[in-house]
């Protein structure tokens, strides 16, 4: 293929998925979305990444050891296989892969009840739509039909040892339904779909919105499906409907700061990778990560490959901040004395608690802003990470009242979350010199149940406005679109009847409305915005009844809702 014709091709995928760039977008709705956060496991990365060959079978079994008796405590509670797969050609009678590979002894169910037995799961690597050789030259039926294999074969190959299956062939769907549903029935719980952007590529953007379709459907609740090497056209759009998580930076290869932050630092492509490093894909899918939309996938961790150990805690920091996977690549002979970094338990319980953080800035250019982060747990408090991407020493600060919208700008503690230790109270901000390639994350604790919409999940929303003054540092504007709505987790101590104060802006000569929902239930009363000055915020009052414990409510545009509106924050009080 030329690259004129590629460039054209191209073109056309970014044309047709930019047409319906207004239609609002429903994400997928499961509960690896509703938790935010990415899952934390070990990955057959390294190994064959450093070999160039797959993994073999002892040493797969000796990773499993090390992390049950290491890392399992922490919460890495799955396996998963990577890529170099090729060499699995041992196929059931129905044209799926028994095994990792053909020189493995065990199969994908062995090793599914090896780790049961030691209360951890299976995670696997492959895509449902390719087909391989061994399957397309025996010629199997395709399970639950007449149809051959050969029949759904497309016209182009992934390489020489498997096929792509094409969605528009009879049978497509059955074979691609099936694969999924045997990796269910094998016992994974994680399905690491690889190689998307090549689908896409050679078929086309509507033949792969119909295989994710199929995957999603296949899937229901019961195996997380992690999309990978997607184009993410129209800023995922396609990704967000189908998908648990999406890869949001290139492949980790040799890790390093490079991969961290610097491999194209600053530039983005209109196809896979958008980003080079992780730091930036982080910024640039900043808005559409979080409960109820798409876990970002910042790719592998490597400790061993770093410089030193503030690269060490900046590279795990950064992956906890944006929500992502915890997928730790070192091995039980190359992880050296750096297995503490992965094992910080009050990181760790962010992730548990579902926690994503957003950049102050989506631009990348705007270093200092970009590199400070935050995001709010449950029940109100603040994390903050301040990084220091630079090689020259950086000052990076946080102002409590004027940036987190905390009332005052007074603090009982601040946490740091690295040292362990409390810093008592404060009043203003924080703000601390870091070296090259250091951070700090710290935990600030709220005076009031307030949450800003700004670091809320905004779906089908713009991302954070700033357009007038509104508490911390902006709001979550341009509710028009049906199923525009922000979703928040609040954690109140008991159950009870409490109100929620709702601060919002309606300039607009006609009353607004939106529905509110709290855990998945429709209230009864709709929400009603009154028309508001120019430059003005109101608040509006709802009385509800919470259970002990986190809570998700969500405020959102239904199709009997009308008018417009922004949110600034919501407030719980007794």
């Amino acid at each position: 293929m030329t690259k004129n014709i590629e460039r054209k091709i191209i073109t056309a995928l970014l044309l047709t998925t930019l047409i319906s760039v207004n239609i609002p977008v429903v994400a997928r709705d499961s509960p690896f979305t509703r938790k935010g956060t990415g899952p934390k496991y070990w990955i057959a990365y390294e190994y064959c990444w450093i070999t160039n060959m797959p993994i073999p079978e002892d040493r797969w079994k000796a990773n499993i050891d090390w992390m049950n008796t290491h890392f399992k405590s922490f919460g890495y509670d799955m396996i998963c296989n990577d890529g170099w797969i090729e060499a699995a050609q041992t196929i059931d009678n129905n044209g799926y892969i028994t095994k990792y590979n053909d020189q493995w002894e065990h199969s994908f169910k062995y090793w599914a009840d090896y780790l049961d037995e030691r209360r951890m799961k299976l995670g696997v690597y492959y895509n449902p739509m390719w087909m391989t050789k061994a399957a397309y030259d025996k010629n199997v039926s395709v399970k639950g039909t007449d149809i051959k294999a050969q029949d759904i074969a497309g016209p182009i190959s992934f390489n020489e040892p498997l096929y792509w299956v094409d969605t528009d062939r009879k049978g497509a769907k059955e074979w691609i339904q099936g694969y999924v549903k045997y990796f269910i029935e094998a016992g994974a719980t994680y399905l690491r779909i690889d190689f998307l952007e090549n689908y896409e590529k050679n078929y086309g953007t509507a033949k792969y919105i119909q295989a994710l379709e199929w995957i999603k459907e296949a899937a229901g609740n019961d195996i997380f499906l992690s999309l990978v090497m997607p184009n993410c056209f129209d800023h995922g759009r396609n990704e967000l409907k189908y998908g648990d998580m999406i890869r949001i930076d290139d492949d980790c290869f040799d890790g390093g700061w490079e991969f961290v932050s610097d491999r194209r630092r600053g530039q983005q492509k209109a196809i896979w990778p958008q980003y080079g490093n992780a730091f930036d894909g982080f910024i640039g899918f900043a808005d559409i990560g979080g409960r109820g939309q798409m876990i970002l996938d910042g790719d592998f961790m490597r400790m061993n490959t770093m410089a030193n150990d503030n690269e060490r805690v900046f590279k795990f920091s950064l992956m906890v901040m944006g929500g992502s996977a915890l997928a730790i690549a070192d091995q039980y002979d190359s992880v050296g004395e750096h297995a503490w970094v992965y094992q910080n338990t009050e990181l760790l319980e962010l992730n548990e608690q579902g926690f994503v953080a957003k950049p102050l800035s989506y631009d990348a250019k705007d270093t200092d802003k970009s590199s400070v982060w935050a995001g709010q747990l449950p029940n109100g408090d603040w994390v903050v990470g301040l990084f220091n991407r630079e090689g020259t020493k950086q000052v990076r600060s946080i102002d409590f009242e004027k940036e987190l919208g905390i009332e005052g700008g007074s603090t009982e503690n601040v946490r740091d979350l690295w040292a362990h230790k409390d810093l008592g109270s404060m009043l203003g901000g924080y703000s601390v010199e870091l070296a090259p390639h250091e951070c700090r994350i710290i935990k600030i604790k709220n005076n009031s149940l307030r949450y800003e919409a700004e670091f809320a999940s905004m779906i089908n929303t713009k991302k954070k406005q700033d357009n007038f003054r509104y508490n911390g540092c902006g709001y979550a504007g341009d509710f028009q679109n049906t199923d525009a709505k922000v979703f928040f987790a609040v954690e109140v101590p008991a159950k009870g009847n409490y109100t929620i104060q709702i601060r919002y802006a309606n300039p607009n000569k006609d009353t607004g409305t939106a529905s509110l929902y709290i855990d998945d239930k429709k209230m009864a009363n709709q929400l009603i915005f009154a028309p508001v000055k120019t430059n003005r915020w109101e608040l509006t009052e709802v009385k509800v009844s919470l259970e002990a414990g986190s809570n998700f409510i969500s405020i959102q545009k239904d199709k009997p809702d009308n008018g417009y509106f922004d949110l600034d924050y919501i407030q719980i009080v007794k």
